[in-house]
C-alpha cells in the first residue's frame, strides 16, 4: 500500500512537469521545449519531459556529460541564449534527424539548495525576447520548485508513516512463547533495522564479568565477541546508572566497551536491560553516521529494549529474576546464546578478525568423581569458569555450557597466536590446584579441541560437530599418552 502511494505521487509529479513544459512552449512560441535533470553522480543529463511541434525530433532519455552540447552549462545560474552555428554547432543537436530548423536556444537553469539541478531548453527559429518573457520564466521556475518540494514532502511524510508502522510491527514480534535468547536475538534484529550503517550487540553478565555475547549488523563496526566491559566506557555508564547513554565518538573516544576495541567511530547508544529493577544486560547500538540517532530512533530503541525485558520477565519466577539471565548454574553462557553467536559469525563474514569455536573438557574427571561429592564437583566447575575466562588473560572470548565437565569456548582475535596465548595461560594457571570454597585443593587436567570458523563454513551445526571431533581426537590422544 505504501509503495503504491509513492508510485502515485511520482506519477502525478511527472504529469505536472509534462504539463508545465507544454504550457511553457505554448506561452513562448518555441518550437521545442525540454527539461533535463543534471545527475552529477552519474555524469548524465536525464530527460524528464519534452514538447515539440517539429516532426524530425527524437529525444534520448539519457545523455552523458562528455560530448553533449549542454555540458558547459551544467552549472548555469542565470538564463542564457546561444545561437546555433556560433556557440553550438547544428550537428551537436543529436536529437534532430535531417535538417535542424531551429536557430536559437534559450536555457533556463533550475537551482535547488544552491545547486543547478535541472536545465530547461527552449529551441526556436528566431530569438525569444527575454524581457517580455521574464514573468513567464519566473512563474515556470516557481511552479516547478513548488511542485518538486510538495512531492518530496509527500514522500518524506509517507516514509515517516511507514517507519512508525514498521516500528509497531517490531513491537508485535516479541512473544512470551519465545525463549529468552530468542527474544534478545529478535531485539538485536529489530534494533539493527533502525540503523543506516551500524551494528547492535548484546552485553550480558557471566564468568564473573560483563562481556559482549552476540552481534548483528555491520561486521567491522561490531566489537569482538567476548570483549569485556571496562570502566569509562558508555556501556559501563549505562549499567552503572541504569539509564541509556549516548555518545558521539571523537578521535576513537569515548570507548563503547573497552580499550581493546579496534574501531570506535560514528556514534553509539547503550541501553540497560532492566528486569525487576536489576540490570541483566545492555544493548549497544552503533552507527557510522551520527545523524542516524534522531530522538525518535533513540526512543524506539529504548522502547524495544523495554518491551523485550517485559516479555522475558513474564516467563521468569522471582528466583529466575535474581540470577544471571543467560548463564548456566556454573556461570557459563547457555547454548542458546553461543549457538546464535556462531551463526552470527557465519552471517557477518568477518574480514579482519579470526574466530574460533571449541570445547574444553576436564580430562581427569574419572578420578575426581571417585573422591569428590557431587556438590564439590559442581563447586569445582563454578571455580573453573572464571579461570577459563579469556578476558582474564587479555583476550576476547567467552565460555559456554555444553554438559557437566565439558565447556565450550568462542574466541575472536587477529591471529592464531591469540588463541594459543589463551590456552597456554590457562594451562599455566592449572599447574596449581584449584581451591574450592571449603578449602579443598583439587588438581585439574584439561583437554581441548577447536576449529576456526572460516568463509567456507555456512552451517553452524557443522562447525560445532567439527570441534567435537577435534575434542574426541584430543581425548583419545591424551588417553593413549
Amino acid at each position: 500500500m505504501e509503495t503504491k502511494r509513492e508510485e502515485k505521487a511520482l506519477r502525478e509529479f511527472k504529469e505536472i512537469v509534462r504539463d508545465l513544459v507544454r504550457m511553457l512552449r505554448a506561452a513562448t512560441g518555441a518550437e521545442s521545449v525540454y527539461l533535463q535533470w543534471v545527475n552529477r553522480s552519474r555524469r548524465q543529463f536525464v530527460m524528464e519531459a519534452h514538447s515539440t511541434t517539429l516532426p524530425n525530433v527524437m529525444f534520448n532519455d539519457r545523455n552523458g556529460f562528455d560530448g553533449y552540447f549542454l555540458k558547459p552549462y551544467r552549472n548555469l545560474e542565470n538564463t542564457s541564449q546561444i545561437r546555433v552555428g556560433e556557440q553550438v554547432e547544428a550537428d551537436q543537436l543529436k536529437h534532430y534527424y535531417g535538417e535542424v530548423p531551429v536557430r536559437q536556444l534559450t536555457i533556463l537553469p533550475f537551482i535547488n539548495k544552491g545547486e543547478t539541478v535541472a536545465l530547461t531548453v527552449l529551441e526556436s527559429s528566431s530569438p525569444l525576447l527575454l524581457s517580455e518573457l521574464s514573468d513567464t520564466f519566473q512563474s515556470f521556475r516557481r511552479t516547478l520548485g513548488n511542485v518538486l518540494n510538495t512531492y518530496l514532502e509527500l514522500i518524506d511524510l509517507n516514509r515517516k508513516q511507514l517507519e512508525w508502522a514498521d516500528y509497531e510491527k517490531s513491537l508485535g514480534r516479541f512473544s512470551t512463547r519465545q525463549h529468552k535468547a530468542e527474544i534478545l536475538g529478535q531485539l538485536l534484529e529489530e534494533v539493527h533495522s533502525q540503523l543506516s550503517d551500524g551494528s547492535a550487540s548484546l552485553i550480558a553478565q557471566g564468568m564473573g564479568s560483563w562481556v559482549n555475547v552476540l552481534n548483528t549488523g555491520e561486521r567491522d563496526l561490531a566489537p569482538s565477541l567476548g570483549l569485556t566491559v571496562e570502566q569509562k566506557s558508555i556501556v559501563y555508564d549505562a549499567l552503572e546508572n541504569g539509564q541509556p547513554e549516548f555518545a558521539i565518538h571523537f578521535n576513537q573516544n569515548p570507548k563503547r566497551l573497552s580499550t581493546g576495541e579496534t574501531a570506535t567511530e560514528g556514534a553509539s547508544l547503550a541501553v540497560p536491560l532492566m528486569i525487576e529493577g536489576r540490570r541483566h544486560g545492555a544493548l549497544l547500538v552503533s552507527d557510522r553516521n551520527p545523524l542516524t540517532f534522531s530522538e525518535s530512533v533513540k526512543h524506539k530503541i529504548s522502547n524495544l529494549t523495554r518491551v523485550a525485558s517485559l516479555t522475558i520477565r513474564a516467563n521468569l519466577n522471582s528466583e529466575g529474576a535474581e540470577n544471571n539471565l543467560l548463564t548456566s548454574e556454573y556461570d557459563s553462557f547457555i547454548p542458546d546464546i553461543w549457538e546464535r553467536a556462531v551463526d552470527s559469525i557465519l552471517k557477518s563474514r568477518q574480514d579482519q578478525r579470526k574466530s574460533w569455536f571449541g570445547f574444553l573438557s576436564i580430562d581427569n574427571v574419572a578420578s575426581l568423581r571417585s573422591r569428590l561429592r557431587l556438590e564439590d564437583l559442581k563447586r569445582l566447575q563454578r571455580e573453573l569458569v572464571p579461570i577459563f575466562n579469556p578476558g582474564r588473560y587479555g583476550q576476547s572470548g567467552y565460555i559456554g555450557f555444553n554438559s557437566d565437565y565439558v565447556f565450550t569456548f568462542l574466541m575472536q582475535g587477529r591471529s592464531e597466536g591469540d588463541l594459543q596465548a589463551w590456552i597456554t595461560r590457562v594451562k599455566e594457571r592449572l599447574r596449581d590446584p584449584v581451591t574450592l570454597t571449603d578449602g579443598q585443593q583439587v588438581e585439574v587436567d584439561i583437554v581441548w579441541g577447536h576449529t576456526e570458523i572460516t568463509n567456507r563454513d555456512s552451517d553452524p551445526h557443522k562447525v560445532v560437530q567439527r570441534a567435537k571431533q577435534k575434542l574426541s581426537e584430543a581425548v583419545k590422544h591424551s588417553a593413549a599418552g
